[in-house]
C-alpha cells in the first residue's frame, strides 16, 4: 500500500459514519435521490444504527446496482451508539443499544431480499453483528408508517463502554471513539499511526478486538430477537 493510498484509508476509517442526510430519500443508480411514497411489499424495514443510513455507504456496498428507499424517523429505547470493535476499513462502527426511555432519530433502509443477502455480507453475520428482529419500540416513519417490527444488525462484540457508559454517535465523534480505544488498548502513538496500523496490520487488530472485549456491554432486551 503506498503513502498516498493509506492516508486515503486512514482518512475513510475517520469519516464514519459517512454523512447520513437528515431525511428520506431513494438510493438509487448509485446517488441519492428524492423519495415521496413506495411500494413496501417485497421489502423489509432495517433500522440502521450509523453507515448504513449514508448514500455513500450504501454506493460502497451496493455502486449502482440496487434501488433502495431509505426513510428517516424515530425509535424509542434504542440509540445508535459505538460498537466494541475495529473494523477492516479503518472505523469504530456503530450499532443499536438499549437506553429505556430515550428517542433516537435513525435511518431504516427497505431492503430486497437479494439486497439483504449482500448486505448480511457487508455485516459478517454471526462474526460481525447478528441479524436481529426489533418489536415494540416505537419506531416512528412519519408519512411512511409505524412498522410494528423491523430487524437491525447488532454488534455480536456489544456497545462499546469504556468508562462503564455507552457512547452515543450523536455526542460522540469517530475521531473520539478512536481515542478511547486507544486508551483502552495501550496504544502509544499518535491517531493516524493507531488508524494506519489497525488497517493494515490484521493480526494487530484481532488483537486489539479481542482487548476491546473487556469494554463490550451486551446488548439485549425482550423485544430483541437474534436471528443469525
Amino acid at each position: 500500500m503506498t503513502t498516498g493510498d493509506l492516508a486515503r484509508r486512514i482518512a475513510h476509517g475517520l469519516s464514519y459514519p459517512f454523512s447520513p442526510p437528515e431525511q428520506s430519500y431513494l438510493f438509487r443508480k448509485g446517488r441519492m435521490e428524492p423519495l415521496t411514497s413506495f411500494d413496501q411489499a417485497g421489502r423489509t424495514p432495517v433500522v440502521a444504527s450509523g453507515s448504513n443510513g449514508s448514500p455513500q455507504r450504501l454506493a460502497e456496498k451496493y455502486a449502482d446496482s440496487a434501488e433502495i428507499p431509505v426513510t428517516y424517523g424515530t425509535i424509542r429505547d434504542l440509540v445508535p451508539v459505538f460498537a466494541a470493535r475495529v473494523t477492516s476499513y479503518g472505523s469504530i462502527p456503530a450499532t443499536l443499544a438499549v437506553i429505556e426511555g430515550a428517542t433516537a432519530q435513525v435511518h431504516v433502509t427497505w431492503l430486497t431480499d437479494a439486497q439483504i443477502e449482500i448486505m448480511h455480507g457487508t455485516e459478517s453475520v454471526g462474526v460481525g453483528y447478528s441479524w436481529s428482529r426489533l418489536s415494540g419500540f416505537d419506531l416512528d416513519l412519519g408519512v411512511h408508517g409505524k412498522p410494528d417490527s423491523a430487524f437491525a444488525y447488532l454488534s455480536v462484540h456489544g456497545a462499546f463502554t469504556p468508562e462503564g457508559r455507552l457512547m452515543p454517535l450523536k455526542d460522540v465523534s469517530q475521531t473520539e471513539a478512536q481515542k478511547h480505544v486507544m486508551a483502552c488498548t495501550g496504544f502509544d502513538g499518535d491517531l493516524e499511526a493507531f488508524v494506519g496500523r489497525h488497517v493494515q496490520d490484521v493480526a494487530y487488530r484481532r488483537e486489539l478486538n479481542q482487548a476491546l472485549a473487556r469494554f463490550g456491554s451486551e446488548i439485549t432486551h425482550p423485544g430483541i430477537e437474534r436471528l443469525i
